[in-house]
């Protein structure tokens, strides 16, 4: 397989996506630092693509499993009953930003969990999500082909992960040794 940058447009015409969910699961959404959410509002000002979310002991369940051993750093992000921003979904769950071929905001503006999605790092570990809804991880089968399909590598995912945590306030690595996770 070689770099396919059709695949995200692909997978967004097949149902369901990482660009929906569904309804009745919006508090798992991802949550957007202060910083992603502007960049995305001064690129698109009136989209109303916004929700606001209470951080429920589901969501930061939720949020733990993806940073094993940071608990306390998690919660001071996430205080309970607290809220948080994240992306608005329409009454199918799909993303308000979805559109019929794809992403309508530009790669380099969306946020960092879409851009790293369908990989994660724990520590300096670089895995990818075992989501049966991702067309590349069903195409792709291994992570090597999958940083191929995306024309990616391990680093650059390093990278936007280091980003993704700097936007939340968060050092730009756990600073734990490599966990081998399965998600």
């Amino acid at each position: 397989m070689t770099s396919d940058p059709s695949i995200c447009k692909r997978c967004a015409l097949e149902n369901p996506t990482c660009c929906r969910l569904e309804p009745g699961q919006e508090e798992f959404c991802f949550p957007l630092s202060e910083m992603e959410k502007n960049r995305i509002q001064d690129y698109q000002p009136n989209e109303g693509g916004f929700a606001v979310q209470e951080n429920t002991e589901g969501f930061l369940h939720h949020i733990l499993r993806l940073f094993p051993g940071e608990e306390e750093r998690v919660r001071k992000l996430f205080p309970r009953r607290k809220f948080h921003f994240r992306l608005a979904v329409d009454s199918k769950g799909a993303c308000r930003f979805l559109g019929a071929a794809g992403c309508r905001i530009p790669q380099e503006l969306r946020p960092y969990y879409c851009r790293l999605f369908p990989f994660w790092v724990v520590g300096r570990s670089v895995s990818a999500f075992d989501a049966a809804s991702c067309l590349a991880r069903r195409e792709a089968v291994h992570l090597l082909r999958m940083f191929e399909a995306f024309n990616t590598n391990a680093a650059q995912v390093r990278d936007l992960m280091g980003r993704l945590r700097l936007a939340w306030g968060l050092p730009p690595s756990s600073g734990m040794k490599p966990v081998k996770r399965s998600f």
